[in-house]
């Protein structure tokens, strides 16, 4: 693993570099999909940390916008890293009903706007797809 993207990650949001983030955040930069807190744990296991320390260094990258939730209906948070222009928030994410695949795609925005009352701030839009993916529909 090459921790210098996760250095300079950390770096331009003004966290502290510990051996532990760095750790964290290079599985989250290799992962292709959203991952659960288990699978990072999984991922994690050479490295000594505790269900604890993960759970609050997931929340903090949440807070700084280096990464964002996903729920995908099975009350289930996974976490992926946000696009560069901090963006990456307002894309729609798909989940396979069948293998439980859950894909954040990406250069897709969510464009729908409704009108409220007055009185109301949207400050998120969040879109959850399912379906099946590629590989189970063929």
């Amino acid at each position: 693993m090459n921790n210098n993207t996760a250095i300079k990650i950390l770096d331009g949001v003004g966290l502290k570099k510990t051996p532990g983030r760095i750790a964290l955040m290079d599985i989250l930069l290799e992962a292709k999909n959203p991952m659960t807190q288990q699978e990072i744990m999984k991922k994690l296991s050479k490295v000594k940390l505790n269900y604890v320390s993960i759970y609050r260094s997931l929340e903090t990258f949440v807070q700084v916008g280096i990464i964002h939730r996903v729920e995908s209906g099975d009350r289930i948070w996974r976490f992926a890293l946000g696009s560069e222009k901090k963006q990456g928030h307002d894309h729609p994410h798909f989940t396979c009903r069948e293998c439980g695949i859950t894909e954040c795609l990406d250069g897709i925005g969510i464009p729908i706007t409704i009108p409220l009352r007055k009185g109301y701030t949207v400050e998120r839009k969040e879109l959850y797809l399912k379906g099946l993916c590629p590989k189970c529909s063929g």
